[in-house]
């Protein structure tokens, strides 16, 4: 085989190695999902960058992804709508990215990844941390999500 054939034969092997290598995070499995997110905050004295203060807020929710758009779960689907991600990519487990939020206490920016494990398609995990120049530090965030059960319609 020539050098040419060789190193094209080598990139359509790849995905058969790297699953998400192809086309970023699985689908889930349809469901009702329990959504919780942990975000710790670190906020600092802007002006020295001296840390002032550590605190961790847990959320939790829920959410019916059901149909193939709603089960391709998206950096953006369970973040806060004031982050924008950009430079998404295919990483060994999903997707990483890079993302900015712009709050009211200045902007933040930073990377993360979405993962959904194909030995467990009832999961999915997405973290990223964000810095900043501003009162908030960093900010680091955990996005679980874990199928419980069935989606119910309304009035069942």
């Amino acid at each position: 085989m020539t050098r040419p054939g060789l190193i094209l034969s080598l990139v359509f092997a790849f995905p058969a190695f790297c699953p998400a290598g192809a086309e970023g995070v699985r689908p889930v499995d349809p469901g009702l999902y329990s959504i919780t997110t942990e975000i710790e905050t670190e906020t600092q004295d802007p002006g020295t960058g001296t840390l002032t203060g550590t605190w961790t807020e847990p959320y939790s929710g829920a959410a019916c992804l059901e149909g193939e758009a709603s089960q391709r779960v998206r950096p953006e689907t369970f973040a806060d709508t004031r982050c924008t991600f950009s430079n998404v990519r295919p990483d060994p487990y999903g997707e990483a990215f890079d993302l900015y939020c712009v709050f009211p206490e200045g902007l933040l920016s930073g990377s993360g990844t979405l993962a959904v494990d194909p030995t467990r398609p009832t999961e999915f995990r997405e973290a990223f941390t964000l810095r900043g120049t501003g009162l908030v530090a960093s900010q680091r965030v955990t996005i679980k999500g874990r199928r419980v059960g069935a989606c119910r319609l309304a009035g069942q």
